[in-house]
């Protein structure tokens, strides 16, 4: 399909008002991937980012990891054999390391902390 600038036209204001990709594509009889080329090539396309169950952003082990080893004044290759724990208790000792930090502030403890719930 050709994209006319009555069509283009439509088509960036219908994404930049909330309309859902898939209900753009079904009105002009187009595959969503057409949708989403031609509005990634006007630079208006935002791809989705990803969340967890719990609509956080993720945060790799290895993340967490690197911020255990940095409360512990530690290199992380000591702490390497972390990687095979569960997420949740890194989370947990990040967190409680943070707290019994007394160099960080006590408003930056949990700042860049999960719930852990």
């Amino acid at each position: 399909m050709k994209y006319t600038k009555e069509i283009t036209d439509k088509l960036i204001a219908d994404y930049k008002a909330g309309i859902a990709v898939a209900t753009i594509a079904t009105s002009l009889d187009v595959p969503e991937r057409s949708v989403i080329a031609k509005l990634s090539s006007l630079g208006v396309y935002t791809k989705k980012s990803y969340v967890n169950k719990r609509g956080e952003l993720p945060v790799k082990k290895s993340e967490h990891i690197e911020r255990i080893a940095h409360l512990l004044n530690v290199d992380e290759e000591l702490l390497e054999s972390l990687e095979k724990v569960n997420k949740t208790v890194l989370k947990l000792i990040e967190h409680k390391l943070a707290q019994s930090d007394p160099k960080l502030p006590k408003s930056n403890k949990s700042e860049h902390l999960f719930a852990l719930n």
